[in-house]
């Protein structure tokens, strides 16, 4: 298997939390049948995969973060096409739009959320097309 995208490991955290909480439901529709061992196993089993559906997703943040400082450059590029735009546009709805999605990228990067961060570029980004 070759390196997960971020996108690809949260999707497997959601896929483990199904898991997750499928056992929750078999538990529940079996309980007075389940002897206590295989309470406890099972209880056991289920909480290992929560504890992997919230590693997944702490991998996915940590792919993403990786991601962002990968492409700095493209973040360089998007600033300087940020002050372009709001040096050509003529239109203040539209350069109060542009500096509103800065707002939102600056709240992304100082809440340490790296997938906030590359959709808020990514929006940006589309937007000043």
């Amino acid at each position: 298997m070759g390196q997960l995208t971020p996108q690809q490991t949260a999707q497997l955290s959601r896929q483990f939390f199904s898991v997750a909480r499928q056992l929750t439901q078999y538990r529940e529709q079996h309980w007075y049948s389940l002897t206590p061992e295989q309470h406890q196993r099972l209880s056991k089993l289920q909480w290992s995969i929560y504890n992997y559906t919230d590693d997944l997703l702490a991998l996915s943040a940590v792919l993403a973060f990786e991601e962002i400082e990968g492409n700095l450059i493209r973040i360089e590029h998007i600033t300087r096409a940020v002050n372009e735009y709001i040096q050509n546009e003529n239109k203040v709805e539209k350069v109060i739009e542009v500096a509103a999605k800065v707002v939102v990228l600056g709240g992304a990067v100082l809440s340490q959320s790296p997938l906030a961060v590359v959709s808020t570029l990514a929006d940006l980004a589309s937007h000043l097309r």
